[in-house]
C-alpha cells in the first residue's frame, strides 16, 4: 500500500506499507490542512485520511476485507476536567479587597502636566 501526502486530490509518495505493517505520520497541530491517500480499494475508492484525524486519534488501523478497505480508528483519551470551585459573586461586587487592611488609598493628581515644553 502506498502512502501519499497531499491536498485537494494532488499527492506525493511519502511511503509504502507491506502487509501487516505499520506506519507512523507525524502531524503538527498547528500545520497546515494535510490529506493522506493510503490506497484505492478494489472498488476505486480512495482511502484519504486527513491531518485532522491524525490529531484526533491515537491511531487508525487500515485492513482489507474481501477487496475493500475497512478503516478503524482509536481516539484519544480526553482527560476530565475538574469541576471549578463556586465563586461568590457578591463577594467581588464591592471591588478588590484590601490585602492586609490598611485604609483605602486616595488617587494621587499631578500637580502639573508630564509634558515638557521646549524653548526655542
Amino acid at each position: 500500500m502506498k502512502v501519499k501526502v497531499g491536498f485537494n486530490g494532488v499527492h506525493r509518495e511519502i511511503g509504502t506499507v507491506v502487509k501487516d505493517g505499520v506506519y507512523e505520520i507525524s502531524v503538527d497541530p498547528n500545520g497546515t490542512y494535510q490529506e493522506f491517500c493510503l490506497g484505492v480499494d478494489a472498488t476505486g475508492k480512495p482511502i484519504i485520511v486527513d491531518s485532522d484525524e491524525c490529531i484526533d486519534n491515537m491511531h487508525i488501523t487500515v485492513s482489507e476485507v474481501q477487496g475493500k478497505f475497512d478503516v478503524v480508528k482509536v481516539p484519544r483519551q480526553v482527560k476530565k476536567q475538574e469541576a471549578a470551585a463556586p465563586v461568590d459573586l457578591r463577594a467581588h461586587a464591592a471591588g478588590p479587597p484590601n490585602s492586609v487592611g490598611l485604609p483605602k488609598a486616595t488617587p494621587h493628581r499631578r500637580q502639573s502636566s508630564s509634558w515638557t515644553f521646549w524653548k526655542s
